[in-house]
């Protein structure tokens, strides 16, 4: 009878025991937490890794806005540099874009006129495109292709910097580009923005325009 006893005891304990471990919530949340982790984690990457993307795209955008201007009113085409230059060369834009510049304007005045790149874009990943339209069309505006060895190294971009002929250059149409590599890679989740070799992503922020009416400097024939 003690044995049959012990036994009844034994499984009535085993079965107790089973009820209290069946609804035992304790450390659910932790165990759920640790499956759910890894995907958020990934997702929470993925949207970080898109929109710094799409943020050094807006700022592009803005950095083409402003130089536009500047070539739109004729303040590159007829600005005294401290260089010495009378307009800007395609060198003298990109780091006037880049660090900013200081000179004398077509009518003596004084100008200064702060960096233009946003600190997050470094200006030896930047290429300044400048070109002229007959018209306003999409074609005019289509990104540079650009051109690698066999090493990945870049060795043309099928950009240049051409806005004017004889005499004055205002009223013409402007094709302004800044393109930039980005440098990137392929993200969580099998996202994967890269469109250039050295896991690069290219970023072309583009602004047309038709020039004021602007006058050349004393010392320009044509501007």
């Amino acid at each position: 009878m003690a044995v049959l006893r012990n036994v009844f005891c034994a499984g009535k304990a085993i079965r107790h025991f089973g009820k209290n471990l069946s609804q035992d919530r304790q450390g659910a949340t932790m165990v759920e937490f640790a499956v759910i982790a890894p995907a958020l984690l990934a997702l929470l990457l993925a949207i970080l890794y898109s929109m710094l993307i799409y943020l050094a795209q807006q700022m592009l955008e803005t950095a083409a806005q402003s130089a536009g201007r500047l070539m739109l009113t004729g303040t590159v085409q007829t600005v005294q540099l401290a260089n010495g230059h009378v307009g800007m060369t395609a060198s003298d834009f990109k780091n006037a874009i880049c660090n900013g510049f200081s000179g004398t304007d077509a009518n003596g005045q004084a100008i200064t006129v702060p960096s233009l790149l946003p600190a997050l874009l470094t200006c030896s990943r930047l290429t300044v495109n400048v070109a002229t339209a007959s018209t306003y069309n999409v074609g005019s505006a289509a990104k540079p292709t650009f051109t690698y060895d066999s090493n990945g190294v870049l060795t043309s971009t099928g950009t240049g910097y051409s806005y004017q002929s004889g005499g004055s250059g205002k009223s013409r149409i402007v094709v302004l580009q800044l393109v930039y590599l980005w440098p990137t890679g392929k993200g969580p989740l099998g996202l994967n923005l890269v469109n250039q070799p050295n896991s690069n992503r290219q970023l072309v922020a583009t602004s047309v325009f038709t020039t004021e009416e602007y006058s050349c400097s004393a010392s320009q024939s044509s501007c």
